[in-house]
């Protein structure tokens, strides 16, 4: 019994110990939950104060105060302040974002759903923000669509569905959203019972895109008691969807009143290939009212009815517009006859911008017989045809592989030409189709020639041998326009540091066509002693320039380069700048690890609002650092070609060379001169959109290449 009795004696001293022990713990639990709830309360109060700051700077303080609480009181304050409360912050574009950003980290609380919708709707910011503030405000409403359409909230969905329906501030935004995150609710697409509520022709365009099947019998409805807009674009959206039912209510308004309704009709025949294609958009062609729209279809659908149409249209329409895109239709058909046609249109001594038109239409053309009718230009004198025939026959050299053995010795013996505007011919394709030596072009006593075998050069696959070559070129160049295009040799961010560092400063802010390339270089080789420049570079008014130097920046060996980038992507109302940033930030190997690096690309991969910005930073996070430069590594080379023309505003040939830069698919800004003729013919381009951009010393320009 004493046994039992000790036993017992030491069970309750220790059970008496054990309460002890979780009481001491219960209370040091409760005064650290004190602590903590002080501390969260004590931020609070803070960004409240922030928050009401008129100091802009303090104001995104306090968001950034706010969201790293992360408590309901917080939330709550973020949520007053873009809904009910602090007009300046909501007059703030950058708050507004900031907000935006915030706020979707707790999209499962109610109260931050309706904010983010605040902001999607936001009107005040446009008060007095300018050009570039609308920009900030819109990339606001972007994120917030975002974060509400990755919520998986159902409701919310709907409501971003309804603001997406609506012609107002916040549509575009929605649509975005939607389209980047779709929904998974099977009611989402309309109540077919109220058609007041059913989607407006934007939103339609948007279901077409979304590939969502469960749409059909909305669409369907609205193909038949829509407004006219609506009927035309539902019609062209239920094709799009593959719907065969499409057919029928097609043919139904493929003879109606309205225009609109016609062109939807046939483009839904050429969409599901119906037999009624031909006819109908041979129709479209001969209207004056849907002639436009016809011409575009005649581009994917193809017959002896509709060249014929074309051909006429061609030849006599009054507007240019018309008859150019008349003729690039006939270039992309496969029927003999359009080649053929194509081949008896306007001359360069006839109308200059139709006789190019139809030159690169050939070059361009399926059509079997489209070569021989090339080298039949190519043939005549260069004063005639010659000359566009030669540059049409290298076009379509290089764009398909289809060459001539006796137009190749003709283009090699005109290399050798006392003329230099021959011989300027002849360089470019000896190096572009031949592999001839650049070294000996760039010491030919003529700048044409000279600016020829570099643009030559493009064709050729990236090789530090010939960047080199350029480079050594540039201190001894003594034409301004050749010395531009030598930059291309700074594609590779010139390693061997060919030109000094105070050339590339001058060149970055030379305003020439090879600043943007300067800038990339700089920023690579950036350390303390240039980082002022390069800072200025980074946060200039030209978003090319700003794209450049955030590239370099990535594989430049300054400390704070992440830092650096994240700050510059904060703000940035430029997608292509973006994307720079991203993909600088993904090269940066040597500080993976870097919380602003982290944080930026997290961000950029949620809530960014350009889509290849977005999985960029996907692809980075999921498989670590350099995921870029790995995939291009073993990525196919694929490339491609341009065929460029500039005029005087009369038409006539330029009475000055015009210089410029093409950006490409990839984002480089490749330095471009045009002949005296006018043309330039880009080659070694990426897939993706290109853009020129005249250099500033000229009228400025910019367009997209064809």
């Amino acid at each position: 019994m004493k046994v039992v009795r000790f036993r017992s004696t030491l069970f309750a001293v220790a059970m008496i110990i054990s309460f002890a022990a979780m009481s001491q713990a219960a209370e040091s639990k409760t005064e650290q939950a004190s602590r903590t709830s002080l501390r969260a309360h004590i931020g609070v109060n803070v960004a409240r104060g922030l928050l009401h700051s008129a100091d802009p700077e303090e104001r995104l303080r306090g968001v950034e105060r706010a969201a790293s609480s992360a408590t309901p009181q917080a939330v709550w304050l973020l949520a007053q302040v873009a809904t009910t409360s602090a007009r300046a912050t909501q007059s703030d574009p950058r708050a507004l974002i900031a907000l935006a950003r915030a706020l979707s980290r707790f999209t499962d609380y109610e109260s931050a759903r309706t904010a983010l919708f605040a902001i999607v709707s936001n009107k005040h910011a446009l008060d007095r923000s300018g050009e570039t503030g609308d920009l900030l405000v819109e990339m606001a409403r972007q994120i917030a669509a975002l974060a509400i359409a990755q919520s998986g909230v159902d409701r919310a969905l709907k409501q971003l569905y309804d603001v997406a329906k609506v012609v107002d501030a916040g549509q575009n935004a929605a649509i975005l959203a939607l389209l980047a995150a779709p929904p998974h609710n099977p009611e989402f697409f309309g109540n077919l019972h109220e058609p007041s509520l059913l989607p407006t022709p934007p939103t339609i365009v948007m279901l077409a895109k979304l590939g969502d099947k469960r749409a059909i019998e909305v669409l369907e409805l609205l193909a038949g008691v829509g407004e006219i807009s609506q009927q035309a674009e539902a019609l062209v959206a239920l094709a799009e969807l593959g719907d065969k039912g499409a057919i029928a209510l097609a043919r139904a308004v493929a003879t109606s009143r309205e225009a609109r309704l016609r062109s939807a009709a046939a483009e839904v025949f050429v969409i599901l290939s119906d037999p009624e294609r031909f006819k109908a958009t041979v129709r479209l062609i001969e209207d004056d009212a849907t002639v436009a729209n016809g011409v575009r279809l005649a581009e994917r659908v193809s017959s002896p009815d509709i060249t014929k149409a074309l051909a006429e249209r061609a030849a006599s329409h009054p507007a240019q517009s018309i008859r150019v895109s008349c003729i690039y239709a006939l270039g992309r058909s496969p029927d003999p006859g359009a080649a053929t046609v194509l081949a008896t249109l306007a001359t360069p001594t006839t109308d200059p911008e139709l006789a190019y038109a139809r030159a690169l239409a050939l070059a361009r053309s399926p059509a079997p017989n489209a070569g021989a009718l090339i080298v039949a230009m190519a043939k005549k004198p260069l004063h005639d045809e010659g000359a566009l025939g030669l540059r049409a026959y290298i076009v379509r050299a290089l764009a398909s592989g289809d060459r001539n053995p006796p137009v190749d010795r003709m283009l090699s013996g005109l290399s050798r030409s006392a003329d230099g505007q021959a011989r300027a011919i002849g360089t470019f394709a000896s190096i572009a189709l031949f592999n001839a030596s650049i070294e000996s072009a760039l010491g030919d006593s003529d700048a044409r020639v000279r600016r020829a075998a570099i643009m030559g050069s493009f064709a050729r696959p990236p090789s530090r041998s010939i960047e080199r070559a350029l480079l050594a070129r540039w201190s001894t160049e003594t034409d301004s326009i050749t010395r531009q295009l030598l930059a291309v040799g700074l594609l590779g961010g010139d390693p061997d540091r060919v030109l000094t560092t105070r050339s590339l400063i001058d060149r970055a802010q030379s305003g020439g066509a090879d600043m943007a390339l300067a800038a990339y270089a700089l920023a690579r080789r950036a350390n303390e002693p240039f980082e002022r420049n390069v800072q200025a570079l980074l946060t200039n008014r030209d978003p090319v320039l700003r794209a450049h130097t955030a590239r370099g920046l990535g594989a430049s060996k300054l400390p704070d380069a992440s830092g650096r980038l994240a700050t510059a992507y904060a703000y940035e109302t430029d997608a292509s700048v973006r994307r720079a940033i991203v993909a600088a930030l993904v090269e940066r190997t040597m500080d993976a690890s870097s919380p602003s690096r982290k944080a930026t690309l997290e961000m950029a991969a949620r809530l960014d609002p350009d889509g290849p910005t977005r999985q960029t930073a996907q692809r980075a996070l999921k498989h670590g650092p350099g995921t870029d430069r790995k995939g291009r590594e073993g990525a196919p080379a694929v490339r491609e070609v341009a065929w460029l023309h500039i005029t005087n505003a009369n038409g006539t040939r330029p009475d000055s060379t015009y210089v410029g830069s093409v950006v490409r698919g990839d984002g480089f800004a490749v330095p471009t001169a045009f002949d005296d003729d006018g043309f330039a013919i880009i080659t070694g381009l990426l897939p993706g959109d290109s853009r020129l951009v005249l250099a500033t010393r000229l009228p400025s320009s910019e367009g997209e290449l064809r």
